[in-house]
């Protein structure tokens, strides 16, 4: 082999750096006739003719050969990446006028989310922006779910609206935070209860004390012994039967198990509230049968320890939360948070989440954006 054949050997990484630097190719007359810059010689241009498949060029190489050269390979590839590129802008871009995928690319525009991309429909010829945020609306999905992130890691809402600021040089209002969290916080966790996350044969229950507007509340938590897996979680004003009856309730909607065997402290409405919604009659007795054992203290062998650790966990981020003003929004806040324990951080003592604990598999990449994106789709 001589070395001019040898030298035309590998002709795609060659023809892929003409592309790659972007102004070496020149479109004449779209699909027929367009013009290559030589990399030997930068004051050469060669001209390639296309007909239908069929490509021709100047160069001596194609002229000798007849077969494609760098020039043609270049020309061929930056049509396909422009195809590519229009394809992929159809299957997910409908005009929000007439509803045609016939779209393309015109251009962009800056507003306070930041550069957003604008299109052009053939059909009608209506210009519109990328409406790429979460259920249509403007702001960036990346963006939010960054919030959510920074917040349920113990950033107040100002604070997140400031690192916006400064990173990103958007003006963000901490209301405008605050309800990107508030929202997504109860969308994603309707998501993760309709998972049917399987569980352990014990569960933990207890509450613990916040406050809410200055006023003393209740915030109870149910948790899955081996998974840590937090099945539920509660706000309410007293102790009473029916309140404590409210986050076992909500635990069994969240899986399909069912536990045979629930350790709480000594208060006296765990008993019949386990009873009522974890209870069966035992077979042949008119008597029932319950899950509850009451749990002495935390030295015994089996204790309540794990949930008595996590709402020391709780608590630390409760400190600087902000909403907790009103109940409906700390019920809220409290569900974000649930999300955040159960499916983005990984718990210390397992090693990863407490989500994949369960068997579940494993949320890969930005986790809170890919939550929230199964979430709004579903």
């Amino acid at each position: 082999m001589d070395t001019k054949t040898e030298k035309w050997q590998d002709q795609k990484t060659p023809a892929l750096a003409i592309v790659a630097r972007g102004n070496q190719i020149q479109t004449t007359i779209p699909n027929k006739k367009y013009t290559v810059q030589s990399q030997s010689k930068p004051d050469t241009y060669y001209n390639i003719i296309q007909n239908d498949n069929q490509y021709k060029c100047t160069c001596n190489h194609h002229k000798q050969t007849k077969r494609n050269c760098i020039h043609i390979l270049s020309v061929k590839f930056q049509q396909n990446l422009k195809n590519n590129k229009e394809q992929t802008i159809q299957e997910t871009i409908t005009c929000d006028k007439c509803q045609s995928t016939n779209i393309v690319k015109n251009g962009t525009r800056k507003n306070k989310s930041g550069i957003t991309n604008r299109y052009l429909c053939k059909n009608c010829g209506y210009r519109f922006t990328d409406q790429n945020g979460f259920k249509k609306r403007r702001s960036d999905p990346e963006k939010i779910a960054l919030a959510l992130d920074l917040y349920f890691r113990g950033l107040s809402v100002r604070k997140v609206a400031e690192h916006f600021q400064q990173v990103y040089n958007l003006q963000i209002s901490h209301m405008t935070v605050y309800r990107w969290i508030y929202d997504y916080s109860q969308i994603a966790s309707k998501w993760m209860d309709n998972q049917n996350t399987p569980t352990s044969p014990r569960w933990h229950i207890d509450e613990t004390i916040l406050k809410v507007d200055g006023e003393k509340r209740f915030l109870w938590n149910v948790m899955d012994s081996e998974s840590r897996y937090l099945l539920a979680t509660h706000i309410s004003k007293n102790r009473s039967v029916v309140n404590t009856c409210t986050p076992i309730k909500k635990a069994k909607k969240a899986t399909r198990d069912r536990p045979q065997e629930v350790l709480t402290d000594g208060m006296v409405t765990y008993p019949k509230a386990i009873r009522k919604t974890l209870g069966y009659h035992k077979k042949g007795y008119n008597a029932y049968w319950s899950p509850h054992k009451v749990v002495p203290s935390i030295k015994a062998k089996v204790s309540n320890n794990r949930i008595e650790r996590f709402h020391g966990t709780q608590k630390e981020r409760t400190k600087i939360m902000r909403g907790f003003d009103q109940e409906n929004g700390c019920k809220t806040l409290m569900e974000g948070f649930r999300v955040h324990y159960n499916l983005v951080k990984n718990h210390q003592a397992l090693g990863c989440t407490p989500c994949e604990a369960t068997g579940n598999p494993n949320i890969d990449g930005f986790r809170w954006l890919e939550i929230l994106k199964k979430a709004t789709i579903a």
